[in-house]
């Protein structure tokens, strides 16, 4: 028994999947740790209805850099098939085009959302022209972080990549300490979310570039030439990049536009409540991130040398199974102990919605690898359901919006609709070759049974 038990930690720890998860997974579970104490610092020194309208704030920058996500997967695919093919110097020269492109539809785009505040400003009820402004730089240096993560994922330099990760979300925390205490409030916790990129951005580029020198220098690796257009059409240029960019905002659609639903529907207080058990049940959706981030290099690579790839996609499904089956047990058992703890007794009328919330966060994040996985090789197809399910959940929310438990019901019955969607599509052909095999044998069976 002991010898098994040794067997299978030896495997365990020799398989790099697992190996970089668990690292990547301590690092990530560093920075959820300090966004979370950002979150519950927050919710204790701001008022009910201003922790609120800081998290619609927060669900508005999420949405609107968007485009930084699929900046991210963009340059983690990129990179990650150029240094499998060892084309370092198409690595130099992607990063040089892309940083020149990023900074200019870095600024057009953050034009843009200054010319839609008036807008944002009637929707959300959130009279303060200054909240936004700031919002707006964070949008614009979320641009080059999300790109400089990217590369490091990209490289699958995990161990920079989960440092750097987890360090903007301890300046993130310190800063917005520090600034709420001087009496700056709910200016001074967006300002620490706009600012805390800038030193990591400085410090990971230097990383980086070292990096890549060492590589090309050793200009050992084997060069192999490899055909960029893939099966369904879609290349590593701004076809890929749209692809992301569009699968990417309706994930962030599902996921963060209720809060901002329930700003424009119901009164700040509410806002207040629901910001409770939307933090806290989407733990369940960020805690297995780590096994998802290592996941896409690592298939991005297999796909890129013509290897198998649906083997990595099961490890890391059973492994978010277990880790999020296990947080929603504490959800469903101690809901009132973990608000009263974490957020303070003003929260507590919060507990019902969170065990409900936690429940509806459960599918996406394997939505979350599907849509990581299907990225990684190239596949565009994805897109058709992703689209049609996020109309649904809007025309939902415009119906049945009466109170927050309908809110969240709406998000869960979308959530699982869409995962059982993209599980059949991934594994369309399997299926389809275990029930060829369980009719012939029932075919095979039948005669005997008829004599």
């Amino acid at each position: 028994m002991i010898n098994k038990i040794q067997r299978l930690i030896g495997r365990l720890v020799s398989d790099k999947l697992f190996f970089n998860g668990a690292m990547i997974f301590i690092f990530v579970m560093a920075g959820n740790f300090f966004n979370y104490l950002f979150q519950i610092a927050m919710s204790r020194s701001l008022s009910v209805p201003d922790y609120g309208t800081l998290n619609s704030l927060l669900s508005l920058l999420v949405i609107t850099s968007v485009p930084s996500g699929a900046l991210t997967a963009f340059s983690a695919k990129n990179i990650s098939g150029n240094l499998a093919t060892g084309d370092v110097p198409g690595v130099r020269k992607f990063m040089k085009n892309t940083v020149i492109k990023t900074f200019l539809y870095d600024c057009l785009f953050l034009a843009i959302f200054i010319a839609c505040i008036p807008f944002l400003m009637k929707f959300m009820r959130i009279d303060s022209y200054f909240y936004y402004i700031i919002t707006g730089i964070a949008i614009f240096l979320i641009f080059p972080f999300s790109l400089l993560l990217g590369s490091l994922q990209g490289s699958r330099m995990y161990l920079s990549l989960g440092l750097f990760s987890s360090l903007s979300s301890i300046i993130k925390f310190i800063l917005a300490v520090a600034l709420v205490y001087a009496g700056l409030n709910l200016a001074g916790a967006l300002f620490s979310v706009a600012v805390s990129p800038l030193i990591i951005i400085a410090a990971a580029a230097i990383v980086l570039f070292s990096y890549l020198k060492r590589k090309q220098d050793k200009g050992n690796e084997k060069h192999i030439a490899v055909d960029k257009t893939e099966e369904n059409g879609l290349k590593t240029g701004r076809f890929y990049f749209l692809f992301l960019f569009f699968v990417l905002l309706f994930y962030t659609f599902f996921t963060n536009i209720d809060l901002i639903t329930v700003k424009h529907f119901f009164p700040a207080y509410k806002t207040g409540i629901y910001s409770v058990a939307d933090i806290l049940g989407k733990i369940i959706l960020y805690f297995p991130s780590a096994i998802v981030l290592v996941m896409f290099p690592e298939v991005s690579h297999a796909h890129a040398t013509n290897n198998k790839t649906k083997h990595i996609l099961l490890k890391t499904i059973f492994v978010t199974f277990l880790m999020c089956s296990f947080l929603e047990t504490f959800y469903i058992l101690f809901p009132d102990k973990i608000i009263s703890f974490l957020m303070g007794a003003k929260y507590i009328t919060s507990a019902p919605l969170l065990t409900l919330y936690g429940l509806s966060m459960f599918p996406f994040a394997f939505i979350n690898i599907f849509i990581n996985y299907f990225m990684a090789i190239n596949n565009s197809k994805i897109l058709i359901p992703m689209f049609l399910f996020s109309i649904l959940e809007v025309l939902l929310f415009y119906l049945f919006h009466y109170s927050l438990r309908e809110i969240i019901l709406i998000i869960m019955i979308t959530g699982w609709a869409v995962m059982l969607a993209l599980s059949i599509y991934a594994f369309y052909e399997e299926s389809a070759l275990i029930f060829k095999k369980f009719f012939r044998i029932i075919q095979n069976v039948m005669p005997v049974n008829s004599n």
